[in-house]
């Protein structure tokens, strides 16, 4: 495809309060440039006020009168809404996740607000160019088949082994205890924080020394560190895309525990040392001790490849190619 310029409208993007904060967006677009893809951004800070999205429209219309744009590419739903609202530029959109799959209570339903989501999500989808989904479930739950199933991928340059005492020492850790690793919002219901708690606690009774290793609002370029201090990563969510914390714990060749949730059994495949389970405090809990017992690496960045960020730059290219073509 020949050099097109793309305005990305975002509601997920790195901010100095929180640089971690839709980075893996970033570093997507930012792996779109060796192929000719130049872009601008127009950030929604949907966390600050849901207000924001109706100033996203006008700032959307001023950036159209400013700057020719071949394509706009929005990521998360309510984003692509303030991108439908325009018919001059073909609109791609990539949902995230939640924006399809919902939002759930502590008891496993959907929240109002998910189900809001939900509805604008599967109408959206039948209004634009194009609609980029993480994981097959999600095409699944859009009954959409034109959808492309195209995961984040992984940057196996930023994200790969270091040596685990090193990593620790550079973020000042204790080198003693067992780490599992948490890299999402402990507040969030759905990640089960909770139900990791737990099993880490009942873990205890055989691993004294086990500790959980929370992570938040580290830049992109620190979080290896944190994987690579880590003995073993454990995915509990009730609701996911495509896990981005399991492909990069699988690019360090971190262990990794997860229960059945987005496409996290394709992403560990038979990856030995990397673990399926229930969603189950007993059944998580014995795998963190085998995994602490065995005290092995794994070799999931072999397995992991596939989705290095070159790859994935290809397909998506090909999806801006079509929707440019067709307009």
């Amino acid at each position: 495809m020949p050099s097109c310029r793309v305005l990305v409208v975002t509601n997920l993007w790195p901010t100095e309060a929180d640089p971690g904060y839709g980075s893996f967006v970033q570093a997507q677009m930012e792996s779109l440039r060796p192929l000719g893809v130049e872009f601008g951004v127009l950030f929604i800070n949907g966390r600050a006020s849901r207000w924001n999205y109706l100033a996203g429209l006008s700032e959307l219309r001023r950036r159209l009168r400013g700057t020719h744009y071949d394509l706009i590419h929005a990521h998360f739903g309510l984003s692509g809404w303030v991108a439908r609202c325009q018919f001059r530029v073909p609109v791609v959109v990539s949902f995230m996740g939640d924006d399809v799959l919902g939002r759930p209570t502590r008891s496993g339903g959907i929240t109002p607000y998910g189900r809001f989501l939900q509805a604008s999500s599967f109408i959206l989808a039948r209004l634009v160019s194009a609609v980029i989904v993480k994981s097959r479930e999600m095409k699944s739950k859009l009954r959409l088949g034109s959808a492309h199933v195209i995961p984040n991928g992984v940057d196996l340059e930023l994200f790969r082994p270091l040596d685990q005492q090193e990593a620790r020492r550079a973020l000042g850790l204790d080198p003693r205890p067992k780490l599992v690793l948490f890299p999402y919002d402990p507040t969030e219901a759905r990640k089960r924080f909770d139900l990791i708690e737990a099993a880490v606690a009942k873990a205890r009774e055989q691993v004294p020394e086990l500790e959980v290793l929370q992570v938040r609002g580290v830049t992109r370029e620190r979080l290896p560190l944190y994987l690579n201090a880590a003995d073993v990563l454990v995915l509990a969510s009730m609701f996911e895309g495509s896990p981005n914390a399991v492909k990069e714990a699988m690019a360090v060749n971190l262990p990794v525990i997860t229960v059945a949730v987005g496409d996290a059994a394709d992403l560990i495949g038979p990856t030995e040392g990397c673990y399926l389970v229930p969603r189950e405090v007993e059944a998580i809990a014995a795998r963190i001790v085998e995994v602490c017992q065995r005290g092995a690496r794994t070799r999931g960045r072999d397995w992991i490849t596939r989705l290095a960020m070159p790859n994935i730059a290809k397909q998506i290219v090909e999806v801006y190619d079509r929707a440019i073509r067709e307009k």
